[in-house]
């Protein structure tokens, strides 16, 4: 990519412990959001957890609008539209504490997320007045309809029509939405239809419009929120109510995606955290042969390993906001095209961590299960809901298959370097335990990426798009490149502040990147025989002279860790 380029910019740069926000950064009024989100989630929704999951859709109603009176319905919208105007790492952070029940995080996150979203983007003065203060309140609630019957991941391909009327006062809307979340209850859904069967085009349109839910959908898991079905029979929308530009409804619908992934990640490890908590006790109280499981090397394997994938996570997620928040610093804030445009920029990056973090807590929650044996199946242990309601974040807001899609496609798109880094120095391959070693190994993983991305192009030219298989596995090298960084930042500056958690995190780093380096390995020796290029190997070798670890040792250091803090202890 030119160097004027910022997409995929952390593969020419690098990142080093003061160039990189952590969570450990968060401020002091950051958290206190948190702690609000926190309190309300422990007093007022857990006790009524049970009637959510029994669709009690009016007590949702009721959660959201107390939610609205803690202001945590208005944290990214602005000031003059009722809203307090903070950051994404405020938001993701409030997010994070409110996934300590997912379904109701749906919800809410629905709202505030892609449900707001697109009219604080893309609406005008004249919709965002009308609308805005009253979804900050909670007296509105939005939902997102984008997905239909026969158009899934292909949004474009929506068959859902709308026609101007004869004295162009409005338009008809006729079709069907499908997996829409807070369908049950919405009053104002952003919808996307094609005008005359081919301007796609976003619209806001009340439920008073016209709009009919159907039945809740009976689903695997975050069977305490509200997802329908949308029929859409004549539904009369004002012109007013376009959103956007007619015809661009598709930078309406992908941006919104776009903007659901910056804050997403966060959620998903706090899904992660709480199912390893639970775990963690599990393994401190259950006896078997006549001392505790946790005590046994298969299950502090799993404990390591769960902790292991959460600290990487968190410190990519925190990365990636704290970027997206210091670029956006620099805009005004009411100038919606440049805000865009901006985190636009992060599409990469907000892409890898929606893969990595969903991945990581489907992870945990299956072993977390395991941990709890037979047990573990069983509604009357919390192990199986954490395991349900995890498998949906693979898919929402983009399938991880399209996700993993658009991390090379988009670098691709910017165009590749003149010239790759420089060779990593020898002296800093030999031993990956110390951070020199593993940062030379970075380096070289960055320098193995760009030459993967290169032979893919050079290989396939314009239909290097139908190779999914080969952009797949580039894409996996790409976020482990990007977690080792990330990782190794967020241990660096640990240590760099005299932490007494800094030598837990560089064990945790250490154990990752041994393990990373393995699977760098694999995918490109896949993308090298693919595309025939046996230059590739030479890339390849530094990787694979890496010694690595004895992650055995460090996984029970780090799992007694874990055990002894009940919890994640970073």
């Amino acid at each position: 990519m030119p160097a004027s380029s910022p997409v995929g910019r952390f593969l020419t740069s690098s990142a080093g412990p003061g160039d990189v926000f952590t969570r450990e950064d968060l401020t002091a009024d950051q958290k206190l959001f948190g702690q609000t989100a926190a309190e309300f989630m422990r007093r007022e929704v857990l006790p009524v957890a049970p009637r959510l999951y029994e669709r009690d859709w009016p007590l949702t109603r009721a959660l959201l609008r107390k939610a609205g009176e803690l202001d945590l319905l208005r944290l990214e919208i602005p000031e003059v539209y009722g809203g307090l105007g903070l950051d994404k790492a405020s938001a993701a952070y409030v997010a994070e504490q409110i996934g300590m029940n997912p379904s109701f995080g749906g919800s809410i996150g629905a709202h505030t997320g892609i449900g707001t979203l697109p009219l604080l983007y893309f609406g005008t003065a004249a919709q965002k007045a009308k609308y805005l203060p009253r979804l900050a309140s909670g007296e509105l609630i939005a939902a997102y309809a984008l997905t239909e019957p026969g158009s899934g991941s292909d949004a474009l391909a929506a068959k859902t029509r709308a026609t101007l009327s004869a004295d162009g006062t409005h338009y008809a809307l006729n079709g069907r939405k499908m997996w829409i979340t807070n369908g049950g209850f919405a009053d104002l859904f952003t919808v996307f239809a094609k005008i005359d069967g081919a301007q796609f085009t976003g619209f806001l349109v009340e439920r008073a419009m016209g709009v009919v839910s159907g039945p809740d959908e009976h689903k695997l898991g975050l069977d305490g929120s509200s997802t329908t079905e949308l029929i859409l029979d004549d539904v009369r929308v004002p012109v007013g109510n376009v959103l956007g530009t007619i015809g661009e409804g598709h930078k309406v619908a992908f941006n919104t995606l776009n903007l659901g992934r910056v804050k997403l990640g966060s959620r998903n490890l706090a899904c992660a955290k709480h199912a390893l908590a639970n775990a963690t006790q599990y393994a401190r109280e259950r006896h078997q042969f006549g001392k505790p499981i946790g005590s046994f090397g298969m299950i502090q394997h799993k404990l390591a390993e769960m902790a292991i994938r959460i600290f990487v996570g968190d410190a990519m997620v925190y990365r990636t906001l704290g970027e997206v928040d210091r670029a956006l610093a620099m805009v005004d804030p009411a100038d919606g095209e440049r805000v865009l445009a901006t985190i636009e920029q992060f599409a990469v990056e907000c892409s890898i961590n929606k893969v990595a973090s969903s991945e990581a807590l489907a992870y945990v929650v299956d072993e977390s299960l395991q941990v709890y044996g037979g047990n573990g199946y069983s509604r009357e242990f919390p192990a199986e809901r954490p395991y349900r309601d995890a498998r949906i974040t693979r898919i929402y807001e983009g399938t991880n298959e399209i996700n993993r899609m658009i991390i090379p496609t988009r670098i691709l798109r910017a165009g590749l370097p003149a010239e790759l880094p420089a060779a990593p120095d020898a002296r800093d391959m030999r031993d990956v335990r110390n951070a020199r070693g593993a940062r030379g190994l970075l380096l070289g993983v960055k320098r193995l990426t760009l030459a993967m991305l290169g032979g893919a192009a050079a290989a396939y030219g314009e239909r290097v798009r139908d190779h999914q298989e080969v952009l797949g596995h580039i894409a996996d090298v790409i976020i482990d490149g990007y977690a080792i960084e990330s990782a190794l930042a967020r241990s660096e500056k640990l240590a760099a502040a005299g932490s007494a958690l800094a030598a837990l995190a560089a064990e945790m780093t250490a154990v990752f990147v041994s393990d990373a380096a393995d699977r760098v390995v694999h995918a490109a020796k896949q993308v090298a025989h693919a595309v025939g290029d046996p230059q590739l190997r030479d890339a390849i070798a530094p990787i694979a002279a890496d010694p690595g670890v004895d992650s055995v040792a460090a996984r029970r250091r780090i799992a007694a860790a874990v055990l002894a803090a009940g919890q994640h202890p970073l």
